[in-house]
C-alpha cells in the first residue's frame, strides 16, 4: 500500500479556529488511578485525582510515576502511562456534530486512546497535538509515545499525522515515526512500545488482557474497562446475557402500533446490530432486515425493517419498522440519589411514519431527577414538510433503571400528541439513556410516528 504526503497544512491556534461559546465543565471521569496522578487547573491549582474525580477543558493531568485512565462524555477511553502529561484544551459534547469538540495536547509520555463520537461527523473536529506533529483521526484507536520524537502505532480506523512537512495517514496495525517538527512522517516497522502495568500487590502481574489489577470495572463484553492489552472490540457491545431491549413498532397491516420491553436477556449482537433478543424459556425477538444500526461502548440503537416475536408481549403481531434501544442497565441507579443530571441527544434512528412521510432529522434533550425519580423530555422530529416539537415526562422505576413517560405537548402536531416514549439507563453512572417513542401527530399523511433516540449524560454531580 503506498501513502502519499499531502501539502503541508498550518496548524492555527486552536482558540482561534475554533472559538466555542461554552465549554464542558465536566469532560470525562476518571475510571482508574494508581500511583500519585494530578490534576493541574488552567488557574494553577493541583489536585489529587482518584477514582470518580471529574476532569475538564484546561485541566493537564500528570500522572508521575502512576497511570490513570479516563471516560469522556462521547465515549472515548484516555489510558495515560507514567511520566505523562496530557492537556484538555477544549471539549464540548452536545451531540452535535458542527459544535463537538475534543482538542488535547500530549506534552510529554505515552497514551493509548479509543475514540467516541466526538470527530465521528467531523474529524476536524477532534485533534491530539504535540510540538512535533499533530493527530487527527478517522474513528479510531490509537497509541502514541512522545519525547524529542514521536512514535504513533493505529490499532483501528486511521489517522492523519501532520507537521510543517506533510501529512501521512497510518492505517490499520501500522506504525509511523517522526523525528522532529520539520521532517515528514514515515512508516516504520517497529509498534509502539506502551509498558505493560507493574505488579499487582503480592507480586502477581497481571494478564496480559487484564491490563489494569483485577476488581475494576468490567466494559459491557465482560472485559476490563482498561485499554492496556485490550483491542477495540473489548469496549463495544459484546453478545451476551443481562441486556435490556426496548423496542417500537408498527403492524405491517393497519398501522396499529406496539411496544417491546425485554430485561435481562441474551442478546445476539453482530456487527454492531442487534440480532435477536431471547430468554432462555423459548421466548424469541428476531429481526429482519437490519435498516439502522449504531452503538457506542454503553449502548447500541437501530431499526429493523421487520421482526418476528414468540412469546413475548408482541407475539404474533407482523410487526414492520421496529426501532430498538439495547444495552446494559445502570446497575445502582440509587447511588445517583441526590443528583439532576442533564442530557443531550447523541445518536437516533430515522423516524418512520404510517401515513408514508419520509422521517428526517431528530434533536432533543432530557433531564433526569435520580432523587425524585422523574425525567422529562424535549424533542424535535421532522418528517416531510413538517416539525414536531414535543415535551413529555415521566418516572423512573423504583429500584431500577428504566423509565416511561407520555408526551403531553406537541408542536405543529394536529391534536394532541397521545404517545409517549420508554427506556433505560446504560453506564455505571447513566452515562447514557436510550428510548423508544411513538406519537400520533394527527396530522394527514404522516399520522403515527415512532423512532429511538439515544442521550447522552453532559453534566450532573457523579458523572
Amino acid at each position: 500500500m503506498s501513502h502519499a504526503f499531502r501539502p503541508a497544512r498550518l496548524v492555527l491556534a486552536i482558540a482561534a479556529a475554533f472559538p466555542l461559546s461554552a465549554l464542558a465543565d465536566n469532560a470525562a471521569r476518571v475510571e482508574f488511578t494508581a500511583g500519585n496522578v494530578r490534576a493541574l487547573a488552567a488557574d494553577g491549582t493541583s489536585r489529587v485525582l482518584a477514582k470518580g474525580a471529574q476532569v475538564g477543558s484546561g485541566d493537564t493531568i500528570d500522572t508521575g510515576t502512576g497511570r490513570a485512565q479516563m471516560r469522556f462524555t462521547d465515549g472515548s477511553l484516555v489510558s495515560l502511562q507514567p511520566q505523562t502529561q496530557f492537556r484538555i484544551d477544549q471539549y464540548a459534547f452536545a451531540g452535535k456534530p458542527a459544535d463537538d469538540r475534543g482538542f488535547f495536547s500530549l506534552i510529554k509520555g505515552a497514551l493509548r486512546t479509543i475514540t467516541g463520537l466526538v470527530g465521528k461527523g467531523d474529524r476536524r473536529n477532534y485533534k491530539l497535538t504535540t510540538s512535533v506533529a499533530t493527530i487527527g483521526i478517522r474513528g479510531t484507536e490509537f497509541s502514541v509515545a512522545y519525547g524529542n520524537s514521536i512514535n504513533v502505532t493505529t490499532g483501528e480506523g486511521a489517522v492523519d499525522l501532520c507537521n510543517g512537512a506533510g501529512c501521512l495517514t497510518v492505517t490499520d496495525g501500522q506504525s509511523a515515526y517522526v523525528a522532529d517538527g520539520n521532517t515528514l512522517p514515515v512508516i516504520v516497522e517497529v509498534k509502539t512500545d506502551l509498558p505493560a502495568p507493574p505488579p499487582s500487590k503480592g507480586g502477581v502481574t497481571p494478564p496480559a488482557d487484564d491490563g489494569f489489577a483485577a476488581g475494576e470495572q468490567r466494559g459491557p463484553g465482560g472485559g476490563l474497562e482498561s485499554l492496556d492489552g485490550l483491542s477495540l472490540e473489548d469496549e463495544e457491545l459484546l453478545s451476551g446475557d443481562g441486556y435490556y431491549v426496548y423496542g417500537q413498532y408498527v403492524d405491517q397491516y393497519g398501522g396499529y402500533g406496539g411496544s417491546v420491553t425485554l430485561t435481562g436477556v441474551n442478546a445476539q449482537i453482530a456487527g454492531g446490530a442487534l440480532k435477536s433478543a431471547d430468554d432462555g424459556d423459548g421466548s424469541v425477538l428476531t429481526g429482519g432486515t437490519v435498516q439502522e444500526s449504531h452503538q457506542d461502548a454503553y449502548i447500541g440503537w437501530g431499526r429493523w425493517a421487520s421482526a418476528t416475536c414468540n412469546g413475548f408481549s408482541c407475539s404474533g403481531d407482523d410487526i414492520a419498522n421496529l426501532h430498538y434501544v439495547v444495552g446494559k442497565p445502570t446497575p445502582d441507579i440509587a447511588a445517583l440519589g441526590g443528583i439532576v443530571a442533564t442530557y443531550a441527544l447523541s445518536g437516533a434512528t430515522v423516524p418512520t411514519t404510517t401515513g408514508g412521510a419520509s422521517g428526517g432529522s431528530v434533536a432533543g434533550s432530557m433531564t433526569a431527577d435520580f432523587t425524585n425519580m422523574g425525567v422529562s423530555v424535549a424533542m424535535t422530529v421532522n418528517t416531510t414538510g413538517n416539525t414536531f416539537g414535543l415535551s413529555g415526562s415521566g418516572s423512573i422505576a423504583g429500584g431500577s433503571a428504566a423509565f416511561s413517560g407520555s408526551f403531553g405537548g406537541c408542536t405543529g402536531c394536529g391534536s394532541t400528541p397521545n404517545g409517549g416514549f420508554q427506556g433505560f439507563f446504560a453506564g455505571s453512572s447513566a452515562e447514557r439513556a436510550g428510548m423508544t417513542y411513538e406519537f400520533d401527530s394527527g396530522v394527514g399523511g404522516v399520522d403515527k410516528v415512532s423512532g429511538a433516540a439515544v442521550f447522552s449524560r453532559s453534566s450532573g454531580g457523579g458523572l
